[in-house]
């Protein structure tokens, strides 16, 4: 049960170990744990200096223009969906606030999905990824006339970014808009009933340098702070106070009045040794410039012959027949070129495939993370008892290394990260992740993908005190001409 106290030493929120009994506070929505793709995860979260594919979004909104070494075309587009789930609900402290997460139980209401699609156009990119996260969790004292109810938190984090790469593509801007989405439910086996809806949104915008046929990289991205107003149920109206409050058994659960989500700023680095690590990027479409420079000056050639041909024809049934004919040869033209281009597709597959399967990526990155005011934690929302978050600014450093270390079969990736704490009542934690790349096999998902898709899984582990979380995650394994077995 919540204490009758009144909290007002510590200003209208009070001071930690006090009753909430006001609606003048926020809830820090910090993202201490990585939420990722298994291969950011893998490298304990240091990815803003490599920003590769759908992965990169999340940390660094100019991944969306970065062109992989294994990209052939001038327009591309990559697919990701990433899920994790905790191992263990019972002993989890999700939030690091010092204490286990008063959970529900049920392993099915903790889900963490990441769906994301990047599309690029030459040197520019367009991004779009959804950050889902699930809880259910803390149960609501039953009444006489109330069954218990769990409370369900779902978040959802939208991201959609624009980038483009400048001088021969060794620096890549990128800049996008970041909505925070925050829903909570109260459950029961016969209804669910919202208790508020909170939406805000924020910019972001990215930086890295990738100076071609070097071994480094160098990554930033800053985020601001996002601020959100909920929307309560209708029914749900302020009191005198201007206070917004539920009954909750004998109780009564204060609402607040906001939901924040900090400013940060991630600045890191990357080196690889081995394989190239940033190549300079042509489409195939440039690598056949000859054919393509052949191909347009005949096409000149032959709007020019069209027209002095059909001016001089004197019947319709003349017209018609230069026409028949100069389209004719514009066709095979058009077939050279596109043969031209696939060979030229092919010979880069050929060379990438080509490029040594052994090397070495070290990534380093630092978060910083702005601070919250008048704020609480999630786990002080739910038992109403004030364990004030988000104070100062903290820090997050973080490191990952990854090998192929089995030549077009396997990965192998792991990393660490600092967690800092947000609450008085605990204190930074180390993670150790780790994570993994296993080629599958060819399938063209019934016609849906290439021919010559080549599927790889992904999985990855975070391993902290109190906390433990792994991921899957599924998309192609490059390059995809690699001699294979299946």
């Amino acid at each position: 049960m919540l204490s009758a106290s009144w909290a007002t030493a510590g200003g209208p929120l009070g001071e930690n170990g006090d009753a909430i009994q006001t609606s003048r506070y926020s809830i820090d929505f910090f993202e201490g744990p990585v939420y990722s793709g298994a291969r950011v995860v893998g490298l304990g979260g240091a990815y803003v200096a490599v920003a590769e594919d759908v992965d990169g979004d999340l940390h660094n909104p100019a991944a969306p223009a970065v062109r992989p070494f294994h990209s052939t075309d001038s327009f591309d587009y990559w697919l990701g969906f990433a899920v994790a789930f905790p191992a263990d609900i019972e002993n989890m402290d999700f939030f690091n606030s010092g204490s286990p997460t008063a959970v529900n139980g049920a392993q099915q209401d903790f889900v963490f999905a990441t769906p994301a699609l990047n599309l690029q156009w030459g040197t520019f990119g367009l991004g779009a990824t959804l950050a889902l996260q699930n809880y259910g969790i803390g149960d609501a004292p039953a009444t006489a006339d109330a069954p218990p109810a769990t409370l369900r938190i779902a978040v959802e984090t939208r991201h959609l970014q624009a980038a483009n790469s400048f001088m021969d593509g060794q620096l890549i801007l990128g800049a996008g808009l970041r909505v925070l989405t925050q829903v909570v439910e109260a459950r029961t086996e016969d209804f669910s009933r919202r208790l508020f809806r909170t939406s805000g949104s924020g910019g972001e915008i990215g930086l890295l340098y990738r100076p071609n046929d070097q071994p480094l990289r160098f990554g930033f991205a800053f985020r601001s702070a996002i601020e959100t107003q909920p929307e309560f149920s209708k029914d749900l109206l302020p009191d005198d106070n201007g206070d917004v409050t539920i009954s909750r058994g004998d109780d009564v659960m204060y609402l607040p009045e906001q939901v924040s989500s900090p400013w940060d700023v991630n600045f890191g680095a990357a080196v690889q040794i081995g394989r190239n690590f940033n190549p300079v990027w042509r489409s195939s479409t440039d690598r056949a410039e000859r054919a393509v420079l052949h191909y347009r000056t005949r096409e000149l050639d032959r709007e020019d012959e069209r027209q002095r041909r059909l001016a001089a024809a004197t019947t319709e049934g003349e017209r018609s027949a230069i026409d028949d004919e100069l389209d004719a040869a514009q066709q095979s033209d058009d077939e050279l070129l596109e043969r031209a281009v696939d060979n030229a597709r092919l010979l880069t597959q050929v060379e990438n495939a080509a490029m040594p399967p052994h090397y070495l990526l070290v990534s380093a990155a630092l978060v910083i993370s702005g601070p919250a005011e008048e704020a609480v934690g999630v786990d002080s929302f739910l038992s109403q008892v004030v364990n004030r978050s988000g104070r100062e600014v903290v820090v997050s450093p973080r490191v990952g290394a990854e090998s192929e270390v089995w030549p077009r079969l396997l990965k192998l990736r792991a990393g660490t990260y600092l967690e800092p704490t947000r609450f008085a009542t605990s204190s930074p934690r180390w993670h150790a992740t780790a994570g993994c790349d296993v080629r599958l096999i060819r399938w063209n998902l019934l016609g849906l993908w290439p021919d010559d898709y080549l599927w790889r899984v992904s999985a990855s582990a975070d391993v902290s005190e109190r906390y433990f979380v792994w991921g899957l995650s599924i998309g192609g394994w490059y390059p995809r001409l690699a001699a294979s077995p299946f």
